[in-house]
């Protein structure tokens, strides 16, 4: 049986920035079809992440800081920053 790549057409991928700096890991993404807004990927990443203060995800090369906007999400590569250990949902 043939092994399906399910990353294959994913234009938006989420980075954990936070835990070394030097060294980010690759955490998943998604594709975003037009219909994923700022607030929807943080809304999103609050399921995801499992974290007790706060954290900013930035996008890579601009720096952009996603916001709880019902601005469209760009594709591209985010990071997340964190001051605290978290973990990934089961």
């Amino acid at each position: 049986m043939a092994t399906m790549n399910r990353s294959s057409g994913r234009n938006v991928l989420i980075f954990d920035h936070s835990r070394n700096c030097q060294d980010t890991q690759l955490l998943g993404g998604l594709i975003q079809n037009g219909s994923i807004t700022e607030v929807n990927f943080l809304d999103m990443l609050g399921i995801l992440l499992v974290v007790d203060i706060p954290y900013r995800v930035e996008r890579r090369g601009d720096n952009h800081v996603v916001t709880r906007s019902g601005n469209p999400l760009q594709p591209g590569e985010y990071e997340v920053h964190c001051d605290s250990e978290w973990t990934v949902s089961p």
